[in-house]
């Protein structure tokens, strides 16, 4: 078994999370920033953590950048694209999500 990494959300996903959804749930049922962080992130950060390589796909054009591509219970569809620090360890850096919510 592979040790467990360490996954970091940087900054600029918290900006991408506030430009896709909004501060409280909508009355037709999109989901708040809040629920996202509490509802889809957790999984996908064990998922990271756990089996990073496996997980992810690599970007075209960018080869640091590797993306995972995820399906919530909120959320039908979601990108989460993520880089290797220099420690190993995982940061989540951009966000994706289908707008048909």
């Amino acid at each position: 078994m592979s040790p467990r990494r360490q996954v970091r959300v940087a900054p600029s996903f918290f900006d991408r999370l506030d430009d896709l959804l909004p501060a409280d749930r909508s009355p037709t049922g999109v989901p708040s920033t809040a629920d996202f962080l509490l509802h889809e992130l957790p999984p996908l950060i064990d998922l990271l953590a756990v089996d990073y390589e496996a997980a992810t796909l690599a970007v075209e054009d960018v080869p640091e950048v590797r993306v995972l591509v995820a399906s919530g219970v909120l959320i039908t569809r979601l990108a989460l694209y993520v880089v290797l620090a220099d420690d190993d360890s995982v940061e989540i850096i951009y966000l994706e999500i289908d707008h048909e919510l």
